[in-house]
C-alpha cells in the first residue's frame, strides 16, 4: 500500500522529495498527525501537504514504513537510531520510540553513555534510561571511577542520582 501509492491522500515534504501518503495511516499511527487532521483550521487538514523540515528524507521514510508494515529494519535503526527516535517523539508515535530505546539500550558503552544521558535528558526516555541503570549497576566497579561518570555527575547531576540510586537499592526501575 505504501510503495504502490494507490488512494493517497496526502503528501509529505521534506526538502525537494515528496512522499504520497494516506491521511488515515498518518492519523492512526501518530497523535500529531491525528490532531493535525482533525482541525479543519490546519493548513495540513485543508490541503493534504505535511512539510517536514527538521528531519531528513531516511527518516521520515523509516517512520512512514513502520507505520504501514509495523516493522523497522535493523540497518535502519544501526544508521539513523538517533534521528528515528527524534522523529517518533516530535510525532508520538509511541511504538517506535520504544524500538529505537531498546535498540539503543542495547548499544549502551562508556563512549555512548553520555549521549545517551542527554537523550534521557531531552527526551524523557524511560526504556533507554532503564538501560542505562542496568549497564552502571553492572559496570559499577570500573565505570563510577571513570571519566565518563564525572561528566555525567557534572552534566546530569538529577540522572547520577538515579542511577546511583539504582546501584545502593539494586533495582530494576
Amino acid at each position: 500500500m505504501f510503495e504502490g501509492e494507490i488512494f493517497t491522500d496526502c503528501v509529505i515534504k521534506i526538502g525537494e522529495d515528496s512522499i504520497k501518503t494516506h491521511r488515515c495511516i498518518l492519523a492512526s499511527n501518530s497523535k500529531v498527525f491525528q490532531k493535525m487532521f482533525e482541525h479543519d483550521g490546519m493548513i495540513e487538514a485543508q490541503n493534504g501537504e505535511i512539510i517536514i523540515s527538521d528531519f531528513g528524507p531516511e527518516c521520515v521514510d523509516v517512520m512512514l514504513k513502520f507505520f504501514y508494515t509495523g516493522k523497522i529494519t535493523k540497518s535502519a535503526l544501526e544508521n539513523h537510531v538517533e534521528d528515528i527516535f527524534a522523529i517518533a517523539h516530535k510525532y508520538q508515535v509511541e511504538l517506535l520510540k520504544y524500538e529505537c530505546e531498546m535498540f539503543m539500550s542495547n548499544l549502551i558503552d562508556d563512549e555512548k553513555f553520555l549521549k545517551y544521558c542527554g537523550i534521557i535528558d531531552l527526551y524523557e526516555a524511560p526504556t533507554l534510561e532503564r538501560g542505562c541503570k542496568i549497564y552502571v549497576r553492572i559496570n559499577k566497579d570500573r565505570f563510577l571511577i571513570s571519566e565518563v561518570w564525572k561528566e555525567v555527575e557534572n552534566k546530569y547531576p538529577y540522572l547520577s542520582i538515579r542511577f546511583l540510586k539504582s546501584v545502593i537499592f539494586d533495582c530494576k526501575k
